[in-house]
């Protein structure tokens, strides 16, 4: 090691303290994706626009969703349904009523009206 080098664990402390940094600024300036009806079923009190730009906020990162019961890809999640839900799948995973998200209880899925609009 010269005088001028840098040892390794200053190094390796340095990259990732860079990377950590990148990774929140890229997190903080992340684009929403567009808001998208959710697919219907013939049983569903109505229709559901999901918005992204309404979860980012709260949901710290986005494999909160997605790598588990949502996929990346739109229309490759499996459906969203009632029972699903009730058995803390997908949407249900979170609006439980105990869930809690930026201090604040997630309302539970018995709450219909806050994603079924008419």
């Amino acid at each position: 090691m010269t005088r001028r080098s840098i040892p390794v664990w200053r190094g390796s402390a340095l990259a990732l303290a860079t990377a950590l940094a990148l990774t929140l600024l890229g997190r903080a300036h992340a684009q929403a994706p567009p808001d998208f009806p959710m697919p219907q079923a013939e049983s569903s009190p109505g229709p559901v626009v999901f918005s992204h730009s309404r979860h980012m906020p709260r949901v710290e990162k986005c494999s909160r969703c997605h790598m588990r019961g949502f996929k990346m890809q739109r229309g490759a999640s499996p459906p969203v349904t009632l029972a699903a839900k009730e058995e803390g799948k997908l949407c249900g995973a979170c609006h439980d009523g105990k869930t809690r998200m930026g201090g604040v209880a997630v309302f539970a899925i018995e709450q219909c009206d806050r994603c079924h609009k008419p």
